[in-house]
């Protein structure tokens, strides 16, 4: 009865490690593509109305969206700080601090940390521009993440079942 038990939770704990791995790729293409909302909108204030950062930041803090909305208003709380802080260092500490929170690749948070040498620096086509770039360049590194989705999720997933049936068949 024990080693029944035993082997149970062997199976168990390697086909959560190997679901787990597989949850991991699909919170990264998730964020990727949030973030491209995000940068979408952003665009669109800064086109359209010529809004201020500090005010699209406060947009997205109450975007319905969860990992907009956990990026943003940590941002928005430390722009209210007022450290004396620029928005592109504070833009680009936001990001790292939350990429593990909301599922960021390390690839992806990069990208976005560009973001920062434009934002708020520049006039609107000037950021424009640099946010196309940013988007292009954030749409592509979300397409190789939906492909390692593809080929490596299923992988990861049967990998783990496959690990917890040769332990279970070794202590056996």
């Amino acid at each position: 009865m024990l080693k029944l038990i035993g082997s149970v939770m062997v199976f168990g704990s390697c086909a959560a490690l190997g679901l787990s791995a597989r949850q991991n790729l699909r919170r990264r293409v998730a964020a990727a593509d949030a973030m491209l909302l995000a940068l979408g909108l952003i665009r669109s204030e800064i086109s359209g109305r010529r809004t201020p950062m500090p005010e699209i930041v406060g947009l997205l803090a109450e975007n319905e969206q969860p990992i907009i909305r956990k990026v943003f208003r940590t941002l928005q709380r430390r722009l209210r700080e007022q450290n004396g802080l620029s928005l592109g260092y504070l833009w680009r500490s936001t990001l790292r601090d939350c990429r593990a929170q909301v599922g960021l690749g390390a690839q992806e948070c990069d990208i976005l940390c560009d973001a920062a040498n434009y934002l708020g620096r520049y006039d609107a086509d000037e950021q424009l521009t640099g946010l196309t770039q940013v988007e292009r360049r954030l749409a592509a590194s979300r397409e190789a993440a939906q492909e390692d989705l593809a080929n490596r999720g299923n992988l990861y997933r049967t990998c783990g079942i496959a690990l917890g049936l040769l332990v279970i068949l070794v202590l056996i």
